[in-house]
């Protein structure tokens, strides 16, 4: 009897350092990424710096390119802002009448999810004015 009860608390103590080891060794990879993490992204630009999309953004840029570049997207930002304006309309009537026929594909559960999400995501501005999905949200 005595020999069951030692087998049983030798079988816990284990089961207590092998949980222990294991809190122990994620904290050490957790605090590892962090510092990869820390190491491996720039860091942010100042607020009066713009953040340039794409290959731009990786790149080194001098205060003089970044000036002209800066310069050269506020000349265009009045004809983009009418193109989007132009053609935002049929991209929304395209994303709905896309939804409505999916829609139909999906169990009544889904479709509740399904309407719940916003309907269309597009992550830029224009003009320092927030576009709106079909359905009048603002797009993030």
């Amino acid at each position: 009897m005595d020999e069951g009860l030692q087998y049983t608390r030798r079988a816990r103590l284990r089961a207590l350092l092998l949980l222990a080891v294991v809190l122990v060794v994620g904290m050490l990879l957790g605090a590892a990424e962090e510092r990869y993490r820390a190491t491996t992204t720039p860091a942010p630009a100042s607020p009066s710096q713009r953040r340039f999309p794409g290959v731009l953004g990786r790149m080194d840029l001098t205060a003089p390119q970044r000036a002209s570049i800066d310069s050269l997207l506020d000349l265009e930002r009045p004809r983009n802002e009418a193109i989007m304006q132009r053609v935002l309309p049929d991209l929304r009537a395209e994303a709905d009448s896309l939804r409505a026929a999916i829609r139909p594909v999906l169990t009544p559960e889904e479709q509740r999810a399904f309407d719940r999400e916003p309907r269309m995501r597009i992550g830029l501005s224009v003009g320092g004015t927030s576009l709106q999905d079909s359905a009048g949200h603002p797009i993030r």
